[in-house]
């Protein structure tokens, strides 16, 4: 870490007591920063695709939507704790980033047995995290499309048919 350099800070993760899936995001946008709450930007298909495959009342960025995911088993964080300041949003421009621990985090929660990547840059920045430390055998790891409205080289169907994969390893609801 540069310290000259001002520094962005990442969002605390939405975590129940025993998750099932951790989705891993690379670091939250500007407006998810202001408002912090992640995928905050309307044009992020996060929301809508949770909406559709866990059946949430609504799409958007709430505090009862993250409750929900947590109701629900899924935990969001992102690989990237901080990052030098930066005037944009795109995952291209991050400048010196502190990584999130995300060993230290499946330990603390060992009931994790998917993890979801939402694009390539949560996908890179995992890989270097867990290169010394690589998640145990039996924990699924798999690469999402991302749900960034940057990313629009697949159709919001064909993104939620990939992200169906998450809910095979959801335990089944008791509400």
């Amino acid at each position: 870490m540069n310290p000259g350099l001002s520094r962005e800070c990442g969002l605390p993760a939405i975590v129940g007591k025993n998750p099932d899936v951790l989705i891993l995001g690379s670091f939250p946008s500007k407006m998810s920063l202001a408002a912090k709450v992640y995928y905050a930007n309307p044009r992020n298909q996060f929301w809508r695709i949770m909406q559709c495959l866990v059946h949430l009342d609504d799409a958007r960025a709430t505090a009862e939507n993250q409750d929900a995911l947590r109701e629900r088993h899924i935990a969001v964080w992102d690989v990237i704790a901080s990052r030098a300041y930066q005037p944009g949003a795109m995952d291209r421009d991050i400048r010196d980033p502190v990584m999130n621990d995300i060993p230290a985090f499946l330990r603390t929660y060992p009931t994790i047995r998917c993890i979801g990547l939402n694009g390539g840059k949560a996908m890179d920045c995992f890989n270097k995290v867990t290169r010394n430390a690589p998640p145990s055998g039996c924990l699924a790891v798999v690469q999402l499309p991302s749900t960034s409205p940057a990313h629009a080289t697949r159709s919001f169907a064909q993104k939620l048919d990939r992200w169906r994969v998450i809910t095979g390893y959801l335990s089944p609801r008791t509400d």
